[in-house]
């Protein structure tokens, strides 16, 4: 930046002396027309040179008067910079593009190897503020039924073991299975070689960021980012969740966890993220069929 204001500084001065110089030069009165008599025949000659010498200098400097505006611009060093578009995977302003390029840091979100096969899952709605409008669409896009607090909802899901997901071994949510059964529609597009993107209907949901927390005795979880699209509108949701392995009362292994989806308010494929529009809690309990 600092060698672009140099260079325009010196374009500055430069035309300004330039026009200052030719201005004089054009503007300049001619001389005083000599008489030439036919006593002074000599003069004859010298009186046609002058003129003549005057008009041509004269059509010359208001040439570069013209020019020198266009020398100038062509010099120039702002001319040959070309205008680089933002990239869109950028944050902006503090939300999200939901355009640009996915942030993930997995393949996909790693459960423990023992989590291998089926599942029914129970959800109780804990606590919801905000829009509950965009909190009941969301909730349902992602497969949930109606949103009421203290409502408890069961569906079967399952997990599915890879070879390796993103550097840790373990088993995957099959995503399209648990969607299947929650919605109680046969066609769902989803691949566990393509995890991040899953259709049915008219929707479609995508993956455009990802942490993961691996399992640990700690417990484990992730946090995702969803674009989704109906056609219509494009949605921002986010679903935290994390878990952690229990025993019931009887002995039972089972999977305690906790989630929390937000939804955001977008604009021009901005997720504004810095300030959510609906904040829903729930409570999560695995138990093995």
């Amino acid at each position: 930046m600092v060698a672009k204001d140099l260079w325009a500084e010196f374009a500055l001065i430069g035309l300004l002396l330039c026009l200052e110089r030719c201005t004089a030069l054009s503007f300049r009165p001619a001389p005083p027309r000599a008489r030439c008599t036919d006593v002074a025949r000599y003069n004859v000659a010298r009186c046609t040179n002058d003129n003549f010498e005057h008009a041509e200098s004269s059509r010359w400097h208001r040439r570069n008067f013209l020019t020198v505006p266009l020398l100038v611009a062509s010099a120039s060093p702002f001319t040959a910079v070309a205008v680089t578009p933002l990239p869109r995977d950028v944050d902006v302003g503090g939300g999200f593009d939901l355009f640009g390029s996915p942030r993930l840091a997995e393949n996909d979100v790693v459960y423990p190897i023992s989590m291998e096969g089926p599942w029914l899952c129970s959800q109780a709605v804990t606590q919801m503020d905000g829009d509950s409008f965009q909190a009941k669409s969301a909730w349902r896009v992602l497969g949930g039924d109606d949103l009421r607090l203290d409502k408890v909802e069961s569906f079967p899901t399952r997990f599915i073991r890879l070879d390796v997901v993103g550097e840790s071994a373990g088993v995957v949510k099959d995503r399209g299975f648990e969607i299947s059964a929650r919605r109680k529609i046969p066609d769902v597009l989803w691949s566990a070689s393509n995890p991040d993107v899953l259709e049915y209907d008219k929707i479609r949901i995508a993956v455009v960021r990802r942490s993961v927390e691996p399992p640990s005795d700690q417990g484990f979880g992730f946090n995702e980012l969803y674009r989704i699209d109906d056609g219509l509108v494009t949605r921002a949701v986010q679903v935290k969740r994390r878990y952690r392995r229990a025993f019931d009362a009887n002995g039972n292994r089972v999977v305690e966890g906790l989630e929390i989806m937000k939804t955001f308010r977008v604009l021009d494929g901005i997720a504004g993220t810095e300030m959510p529009t609906s904040t829903t809690k729930s409570q999560l309990r695995l138990t093995r069929q």
